[in-house]
């Protein structure tokens, strides 16, 4: 057996005792030597030593599902998703926050352990189409060859976004919640919803983690370019 860690993420009102997750308990023992099972993520310091972090995915759509928190461990360790519904996850936007694998609640035992091993190995478990996909947007994304295009680039999209509206998509990207953007700015909760749906609306953003990809790709070239300038 290998000596790894799984962390398994679940809901608080969630039956830890009913066949399905007991089977898919059994599954994760066979790849690892700990599971650990809470309804809260463990400290900081005590992450290290986790192989692969499994988030419950039942009954939210993709979106509920990919939290701030949930986005900033992604960014850090392997993260994958088990339980999730057909219809609710959007596999594309699962691989573009870095998560690398998805479990679902229809699976046999033999894929759900055929998935986690491949996670493990460090392998993508998603369909071969939302690979392609999130790899053609990342291509898109790539920093122009052309200096001057890339300034010019980042200076019409900036522009349509007010100070404000830039200072919050910054806070989002760096993974603070609204609470977090609100206190920063000293404005409401309410004021920061609109800010953030507004700056979708103008960045053409579906949602929080295209709008943090967006701002990870323009705000810190635009913000070059104007240190240039002076």
């Amino acid at each position: 057996m290998n000596n790894k860690q799984l962390f398994v993420l679940t809901k608080d009102n969630a039956n830890t005792q009913s066949d399905d997750f007991l089977l898919l308990l059994k599954v994760l023992e066979t790849l690892a030597t700990t599971v650990k099972v809470d309804t809260r993520l463990p400290e900081v310091g005590e992450r290290e030593h986790i192989a692969l972090f499994l988030v419950d995915a039942a009954y939210c759509d993709c979106q509920e599902m990919l939290s701030e928190e949930i986005i900033q461990l992604a960014r850090q360790h392997s993260v994958a998703v088990f339980n999730a519904q057909r219809h609710a996850l959007n596999e594309r936007t699962a691989l573009l926050a870095n998560l690398k694998g998805a479990l679902y609640n229809d699976d046999s035992p033999e894929h759900m352990f055929k998935g986690v091993r491949r996670v493990l190995g460090g392998e993508l478990w998603f369909c071969r189409k939302a690979i392609s996909n999130a790899f053609g947007d990342l291509i898109q994304q790539l920093p122009a060859t052309d200096a001057l295009s890339a300034q010019r680039h980042s200076d019409i999209d900036l522009s349509v976004l007010t100070a404000r509206e830039k200072s919050v998509i910054s806070l989002l990207a760096k993974g603070a919640k609204n609470d977090d953007i609100a206190c920063a700015l000293n404005i409401s909760n309410h004021t920061v919803k609109t800010h953030i749906y507004s700056a979708f609306r103008k960045t053409n953003s579906r949602n929080r983690i295209e709008l943090a990809n967006w701002a990870q790709r323009y705000i810190p070239v635009a913000s070059r370019v104007m240190e240039q300038r002076q």
